[in-house]
């Protein structure tokens, strides 16, 4: 499982779950990886987390941000501060395209974060998008074994 970042500018508006366009990495995303939310700007950080909901389909990918945290986000400061994090690839080439991948050690500094009224539910909901991805890629293989 791949852990990934995805920024959004908030003078852009809201966003949130939905459809995400991609530039890179697109062959290396897969359902049921573990995505964030860095808002950008002063106040930036990480708003919410939650997985891939699926696979990309050209340049766009289908995301699930399950618990999100925008009233109280994981400030940027407080990351850049943590040795696991101080040289993810956000900080160093902020203007860069989404995604960004991380590291585990990178996504454990945020999982740490996660306001503890969200912990619960993140381990609930992170256990059913692995089954369900494992799901959707036996069929997808079922399928394709049948067509050939």
């Amino acid at each position: 499982m791949a852990h990934w970042l995805l920024q959004h500018n908030p003078a852009r508006g809201v966003c949130g779950s939905g459809d995400w366009t991609v530039r890179r990495y697109r062959e290396l995303i897969t359902a049921g990886d573990d995505v964030a939310l860095w808002l950008s700007g002063r106040d930036g950080g990480v708003a919410a987390v939650g997985t891939i909901a699926d696979a990309p389909a050209d340049s766009v990918i289908k995301v699930n941000f399950t618990r999100e945290f925008t009233g109280r986000p994981i400030p940027r400061d407080v990351l850049k501060q943590d040795e696991r994090f101080r040289d993810a690839l956000v900080l160093r080439m902020a203007g860069g395209s989404n995604p960004f991948p991380l590291t585990p050690e990178q996504w454990q500094a945020i999982v740490e974060r996660v306001p503890p009224e969200h912990q619960f539910v993140a381990a609930t909901v992170r256990g059913a998008a692995a089954l369900a991805a494992a799901g959707v890629t036996a069929i997808r293989e079922a399928v394709r074994s049948v067509a050939e």
